[in-house]
């Protein structure tokens, strides 16, 4: 059946000019050089190309001596670049981000274990925190991972049973103790064998270790980790 008749191609003619007069009168910028940006309206080809690749982070394994997790993985080592882009995830209402950045770390991480997983689990955050920034900047990189993967992304799997605050200022034996006991599984829901954390960037690790101890305590068997971005060894 043909659909789209004269009336609709004009509709998308007319849309069609219109967003390249505001291209046009508004160019889009680059997040981190400010130059035009041809990549995506956000990040310009050369300025995505410098953020440094990451890779496997064997350090917050080795930090937990006995850690729940498998395996961590980020795609980026943290800089200002990748610093200006996971600021305006969260807090420049940008999810889009998210879903972009997802699907590159998905392209990235694709001929690794991690990609055979059952399920993909974005770090939850406190119903609290959730109304105040209205999305969880995780949920937007799980769905890009999981859109090239294609791997189920389940939100409901992991809840935060307490808001433990921002943990910038905190150490790293303080951060552990912060989390505590700060995941629980939610109830009726069916266990995968293997799953991935998702998460935006991962410090210490102190959260991931934990949502992963929660994981396994329920039974899941294998327990990775795959984040945007990961700090450098000596911070």
């Amino acid at each position: 059946m043909r659909t789209g008749g004269p009336s609709s191609r004009a509709a998308r003619k007319i849309t069609d000019l219109l967003v390249a007069f505001a291209d046009w009168l508004y160019p889009p910028q680059c997040l981190i050089c400010g130059e035009r940006s041809e990549l995506t309206p956000f990040l310009c080809e050369r300025c995505f190309a410098s953020c440094p690749r990451c890779g496997q982070i064997p350090d917050p394994l080795i930090a937990c001596g006995n850690p729940p997790a498998d395996k961590a993985f980020s795609m980026f080592y943290f800089n200002e670049g990748v610093q200006a882009l996971v600021y305006h995830l969260k807090y420049g209402d940008m999810p889009f981000i998210g879903a972009f950045l997802g699907r590159q770390a998905g392209r990235y991480f694709a001929s690794t274990s991690l990609s055979g997983c059952d399920a993909l689990v974005p770090v939850p955050l406190y119903r609290t925190r959730l109304r105040e920034r209205t999305y969880n900047q995780s949920d937007y990189i799980a769905s890009g991972i999981g859109k090239v993967w294609g791997v189920p992304v389940e939100k409901k799997l992991l809840v935060r049973c307490r808001d433990t605050g921002t943990q910038t200022e905190l150490s790293r034996i303080a951060r552990r103790e912060n989390v505590r006991n700060a995941f629980r599984v939610g109830k009726g829901i069916r266990i995968p064998s293997h799953v991935c954390i998702v998460d935006d960037v991962l410090t210490t690790g102190a959260t991931c270790m934990e949502a992963a101890r929660s994981l396994k305590n329920a039974g899941v068997e294998k327990v990775s980790i795959l984040t945007l971005a990961a700090a450098e060894k000596d911070q």
